[in-house]
């Protein structure tokens, strides 16, 4: 394959959030945005999502139980001791930080749908990453 190479400006949070998201998935920066340009063309194209997006209603039914614990918690600990609490934890994954049920793993949406992107947790606490149940 033949490749460029391109320049893409980005302000300093940002530009954590994706370093920070590669280097979870023990990648590049580079690697990362051609996945997601991939899978963005491969949508667009027709192809199924991965995961059927969430009920609407229980979208709404998380917004109501875990907005309060997502807009006080005041660093990544305490986001993920919030999380847990309610039986969820936070994971990054390619379209930003997602939910995932404590008991089954499953992913259940992205954190953006619940109002809190990647990018905001990361304005507000620094770099870094909530801490996933798998890792020792």
């Amino acid at each position: 394959m033949n490749k460029r190479h391109v320049s893409v400006e980005l302000p300093p949070d940002l530009l954590r959030a994706v370093h920070d998201l590669a280097t979870e998935q023990e990648n590049t920066v580079s690697h990362l945005v051609e996945g997601l340009l991939s899978d963005h063309l491969a949508r667009s194209k027709g192809a199924k999502p991965a995961t059927p997006p969430p009920d609407e209603k229980l979208v709404f039914a998380l917004q109501k139980l875990l907005f309060r614990d997502m807009a006080e918690a005041s660093d990544w600990d305490d986001l993920d001791n919030r999380m847990r609490k309610h039986g969820y934890y936070l994971k990054i994954a390619w379209g930003g930080l997602s939910l995932h049920t404590e008991t089954s793993g499953q992913k259940v949406c992205q954190t953006h749908r619940l109002g809190f992107s990647y990018g905001t947790f990361v304005r507000r606490f620094g770099p870094g990453k909530p801490r996933d149940p798998q890792d020792p």
